[in-house]
């Protein structure tokens, strides 16, 4: 069960919206980036080399690190920091700037692989003699305190653990940021969450998700940004929470009619749906993998395998989650 102070914030973020008509102006992807167990990062032609999935958890497509981080300076950090890093530096760069304004993370399972450290090392040495590198590197937000870092970024610095709609809300804190201070601004909003052998075992035995597809990570942001003058990708024109597919996500179809929808979930719809879990696999930020899928096939040729002809427009991202709470992204080609 959700608690009911998350209830009560999506309920007011959803009343914002409303009251805008769940519009959204003036919200642009600037660049992205993503590790994950396809080919993505520094791919440009990932979509034409699409591998197929497992039935076995899945870890993410590792990066050469040495041609892209300072060995010495990343020596201690691990798999899911070095991506993170990574990702953050190559959207940057893509976008043609140095600096951020905001650094907003969703991770749901934060750093597995230092958590597990610092607690088999707390249990092996009698609590004496603790290293703290595992324990510093074993929070959440140290994702985000990291990137901030390495581009000296002192502005606003969130990080949102909150299950499935992690990333969700980060968008959306993305938005409200820009909205609230009413200048342009650049913001990385990332969806990171790693997979290790220990979890991965729990999260099968425990069938925390959806069988269909195997549990796997990745590590996936975006440069977000208003600024009419900057570099832009795609449009986020909606994001809209709801506590189940009601009405209000099958109006927005209907109205909005995207040209194409990435879901996982069967969408009563006549338009064409495409299940991009399928190319990632489940975990908690995949809606993350979600809309840097539609912001590459609006500016790409999609594949035959997706089915579609001609170029595409508008993609609408849809989620529905384990206790039936959904949301709805949509992204316009600029």
């Amino acid at each position: 069960m959700y608690c009911p102070i998350h209830l009560a914030l999506e309920e007011t973020i959803h009343h914002w919206f409303l009251e805008d008509n769940m519009q959204l102006q003036n919200i642009y992807i600037g660049a992205s980036s993503s590790v994950s167990i396809q080919e993505t990062f520094d791919n440009p032609q990932w979509l034409e080399s699409l591998k197929p999935l497992t039935t076995e958890p899945m870890k993410v497509v590792a990066p050469d690190y040495k041609k892209f981080l300072d060995p010495t300076a990343t020596r201690r950090m691990s798999k899911v920091l070095k991506n993170s890093l990574l990702t953050a530096r190559q959207a940057m760069e893509q976008q043609g700037i140095t600096e951020l304004d905001a650094v907003i993370t969703a991770t749901a399972w934060g750093c597995q692989e230092d958590t597990t450290k610092f607690l088999d090392s707390f249990e092996s040495m009698g609590e004496e003699l603790l290293s703290p590198t595992s324990f510093i590197q074993s929070t959440h937000n140290t994702i985000g305190g990291l990137i901030a870092m390495s581009v000296k970024c002192n502005g606003y610095n969130n990080t949102i653990s909150h299950d499935f709609m992690s990333f969700e809300t980060s968008l959306l804190d993305a938005v409200l940021l820009m909205k609230e201070n009413k200048q342009a601004m650049n913001c990385y909003v990332g969806g990171i969450d790693e997979l290790i052998d220990f979890s991965a075992g729990i999260f099968t035995k425990a069938q925390c998700f959806n069988e269909i597809y195997p549990v796997a990570e990745a590590a996936t942001c975006f440069i977000v940004h208003n600024n009419e003058a900057q570099k832009k990708s795609a449009k986020l024109t909606n994001i809209t929470l709801t506590q189940s597919l009601d009405q209000t996500i099958l109006d927005l179809i209907k109205q909005n009619k995207p040209d194409l929808i990435l879901s996982s979930s069967d969408i009563p719809s006549d338009l064409p749906v495409f299940d991009y879990r399928t190319l990632c696999g489940e975990f908690s930020t995949a809606a993350a993998f979600g809309l840097y899928l539609a912001a590459e096939l609006l500016t790409k040729k999609a594949p035959v395998a997706f089915g579609i002809s001609g170029a595409l427009k508008k993609i609408a991202i849809i989620n529905v989650y384990p206790e039936g709470r959904c949301s709805y992204l949509e992204l316009e080609g600029c």
